[in-house]
C-alpha cells in the first residue's frame, strides 16, 4: 500500500501521532499550535519528523 501525503496532512498525522488523543483543552490548544508550526515546515523535514513519530511515508514515483 502506497501512502502519498500533502504538507497539510502529513502536518496533521504527526500532531496526532505527538498528543495522541489527549482529551483536556489545554492539549487542544497545543495541538493546535504545534500543527501551525508544523506546517510552516518544509516538506523534507515533515518527512523525517514523521518517521521520528513512526509514520510510514511512501513516495509515488
Amino acid at each position: 500500500m502506497c501512502d502519498f501525503f500533502t504538507k497539510e496532512a502529513l502536518s496533521l498525522r504527526i500532531s496526532r501521532a505527538i498528543f495522541d488523543e489527549s482529551k483536556s483543552i489545554e492539549s487542544f490548544n497545543a495541538y493546535q499550535c504545534i500543527r501551525k508550526y508544523l506546517f510552516d515546515l518544509s516538506m523534507q523535514e515533515l518527512i523525517e519528523l514523521a518517521k521520528d513519530y513512526g509514520i510510514e511515508i511512501s513516495k509515488v514515483s
